[in-house]
């Protein structure tokens, strides 16, 4: 099971000042300080290499694995990030969003459809008695057009309790995944095609300013985002 406890405390959003833009920009630039201290002590090259004759080998079905990986993974609790930056060295800078923005669309409808209807009680048992689900679960009911893209943003909790936890409020399928997308769509832009633009810097020296530009871009989507939802939380 991807929660282990008898109890998972859940931390709902609180709205500090400027925190959640914050969050992203820091996030963004270890984000990059990282890429570039692995660049600089792995080689890269040859590992991407492998990997690719990996996926070249496997040919149209690799994508298909892939996102069966992906969602077979983060359903019991693995973190979906290194699947996501890897996603680019394998596929390529448009293909890899579109791979993952599919996993993690499935991931999140799974899990969702999972605690609903086919485990609710068990997941109940485990997050329904909490103070902080009980607040977050509150919030969602009266603003999840708020909430749900805001804790995409804000790693309130991981990926699989929050789409597991959803599942247990009164929110509707199409809402909990129209919102959910909202965030995640420009989320998997800004790690794909960052991913993609390092290691074309790394392996090819070459900087694709297309690629630069599209990922500022989902980056100030995904601030705004996060600056809209804690405004909006600050009222509660």
């Amino acid at each position: 099971m991807p929660v282990t406890d008898a109890r998972v405390s859940v931390t709902p959003p609180r709205a500090e000042p400027g925190r959640p833009v914050l969050w992203l920009l820091a996030a963004f630039g270890l984000f990059l300080l990282a890429m570039v201290v692995v660049g600089r002590t792995v080689d890269l090259t040859r590992h991407l290499e492998t990997a690719q004759a990996w996926t070249a080998a496997l040919g149209i079905v690799a994508p298909v694995a892939y996102v069966a990986a992906y969602v077979a993974a983060t359903l019991i609790g693995v973190p979906g990030l290194p699947f996501t930056l890897l996603a680019s060295a394998l596929f390529g800078g448009l293909p890899a969003f579109v791979v993952m923005v599919v996993a993690s669309t499935l991931s999140a409808v799974l899990a969702f459809l999972t605690a609903r209807y086919a485990a609710r009680a068990t997941f109940a048992a485990r997050l329904a008695d909490t103070e902080g689900w009980r607040r977050l679960s509150n919030l969602v009911e009266r603003h999840d057009w708020v909430v749900i893209p805001f804790v995409r943003i804000v790693p309130v909790a991981p990926f699989a309790v929050l789409n597991y936890g959803f599942g247990l409020t009164g929110i509707s399928f199409w809402r909990y995944l129209l919102w959910s997308e909202l965030a995640m769509i420009p989320m998997n832009a800004v790690l794909v095609l960052g991913a993609d633009l390092f290691f074309s810097v790394t392996t090819r020296g070459i900087v694709s300013w297309p690629l630069l530009a599209a990922a500022g871009m989902a980056v100030a989507v995904l601030a705004t985002l996060a600056a809209f939802g804690r405004k909006a939380l600050a009222r509660e």
